[in-house]
């Protein structure tokens, strides 16, 4: 038995049954509550919430469990209308209805699937849509409600108000939907602190306002709630717009309901009709906003995501360029073959050395080296062998000097120390010891026994550079040589 057996009925159990149940029931409560919100003796609603809660679920549920929505919702507007209609009528409502939300979902869904409202482009074309849709769907439910009963209101008038309660309820509805099953659009500091002054202070604003009836008198003025719904927008995104907006709406609807609304007109249905373009325009502006301030942002966070990944990526291309700098660098001031460094380099170090000596008053001398009889070996082992005594030669030196000592070839199998703050005395004992450990030396491959011949200079007047260190270190280096070689002479 695979693992996951019992996945799926659980999967089906909520899918196929526990949402579309939850959907049918939202729909009931929505539809008691727009039957309850009409302000005409023919029962048409000021908002119809019930398309909103069935849009929503359409649009988050796949396709092949719609009709299952859709039995739902059925059931439920037959429920809700049976009270105040007939059978027949509840029957024409529901079909206007679902035509309605099938129409909007398959529309909106061949733009985004699933569809969300956090493009501003997205809510423009919902707005298209519910305008169309709630349009086309009001001409059957004005029609029902002109042929059902008797009445003096003129068929346009009917189409009007169903067309606007249409679009006000599922203006209200699948946003405040979408948005909190969505979840934030971004974090908020202190959320709950602001979010619970929001809705304290659109609660009593909005009971002020609409706390009275038409009249001229400032500041009591439906369109100072706006700054309210767009706070919402900036600071909660979507779901924070259209719970703001259905709290106004709520609000509002009650106070015309009960005859105290600024919004009073002559006749009811002219009542509804203020009332419900007041409502549109506030919420569709404050989703705007919301939408457009998402898209912004989520605009800005993938530059600033690409502005971060590009500033890595220049880091790194930095960092392995100083890496090949330094190597660069390092070829340009290094002997490849001993490690020491080379001709130029030390020319450079020495200046930088010599100065400092002459500026604190401080000794500095210079041994210079070269191989006995170096040629001969190459002749009779090859190169190969001679370079290998070189390697031999520089690590027997370089593990004899101090940290501040320079070592250089300055070229075949001359080389020259460099040490800063000791004078001829303590230069020539390191001259020997060098001459001696370079003597002990066995070189694999090289049965000749390898010696040195050196030559010193110290630095002896303010005037000499390094040029002079090294002609006189050079002479001390030739008397060696001219006195048998292996031995360490002044210059």
């Amino acid at each position: 038995m695979r693992a996951d057996a019992g996945v799926v009925p659980v999967q089906w159990w909520r899918h196929r049954l526990l949402y579309p149940l939850a959907t049918g029931l939202g729909y009931y409560l929505g539809a008691v509550l727009g039957v309850a919100a009409s302000s005409m003796s023919e029962g048409i609603a000021i908002f119809w919430l019930p398309n909103g809660i069935l849009l929503a679920a359409l649009l988050r549920a796949p396709r092949r469990d719609w009709p299952l929505y859709l039995l739902a919702a059925v059931m439920a507007e037959i429920v809700a209308d049976l009270p105040t209609f007939t059978f027949a009528n509840a029957l024409g409502f529901a079909a206007a209805n679902l035509f309605e939300c099938l129409l909007a979902a398959w529309l909106l869904q061949r733009v985004s699937h699933p569809f969300a409202l956090d493009r501003l482009r997205h809510v423009a074309l919902f707005g298209l849509v519910l305008v169309l849709a709630s349009g086309l769907a009001a001409l059957l439910g004005a029609s029902i409600y002109s042929l059902s009963a008797p009445t003096t209101t003129p068929f346009w008038d009917f189409w009007t108000i169903w067309w606007l309660g249409d679009g006000m309820g599922v203006l209200l509805a699948t946003p405040l939907i979408l948005g909190w099953l969505q979840g934030p659009s971004r974090p908020v500091a202190r959320p709950s602190l602001e979010a619970a002054a929001l809705l304290v202070l659109t609660l009593l604003f909005t009971t002020w306002v609409f706390s009275q009836g038409a009249t001229d008198s400032f500041p009591r003025r439906p369109f100072l709630l706006f700054p309210l719904p767009l706070w919402a927008a900036v600071r909660f995104g979507v779901r924070g717009a259209a719970s703001i907006a259905l709290l106004i709406a709520t609000i509002a609807i009650m106070a015309t309901l009960k005859g105290v609304s600024p919004l009073l007109a002559a006749t009811p249905a002219d009542t509804v009709l203020l009332l419900q373009e007041y409502l549109a325009v506030l919420a569709f502006s404050s989703l705007a906003l919301a939408a457009l301030l998402q898209e912004l942002r989520a605009t800005h966070d993938e530059l600033d995501h690409l502005n971060r990944e590009l500033e890595a990526r220049v880091e790194a291309r930095t960092h392995d360029l100083q890496l090949a700098n330094q190597h660069l660098e390092k070829l340009a001031s290094i002997d490849p073959l001993t490690g020491a460094s080379n001709r130029r380099h030390f020319m450079g170090l020495a200046k930088v050395e010599i100065s400092r000596a002459k500026r604190q008053g401080l000794p500095l001398s210079v041994i210079m080296l070269d191989i006995d009889f170096f040629k001969s070996v190459n002749d009779r082992f090859g190169h190969e062998t001679g370079d290998k005594v070189l390697v031999a030669l520089a690590a027997t030196i370089h593990a004899t000097l101090r940290g501040g000592d320079i070592f250089a070839r300055l070229g075949g199998e001359e080389f020259v120390v460099m040490l800063p703050g000791q004078g001829l005395s303590e230069a020539l004992p390191m001259a020997e010891r060098l001459r001696l450990l370079i003597a002990q030396n066995v070189v694999p491959g090289c049965p000749a026994h390898i010696t040195v011949s050196a030559g010193l200079a110290a630095l002896e007047d303010a005037s000499e550079e390094i040029d002079d260190l090294l002609r006189r270190a050079d002479a001390g280096l030739y008397q060696a040589k001219n006195q048998g070689r292996n031995q360490v002479c002044p210059g």
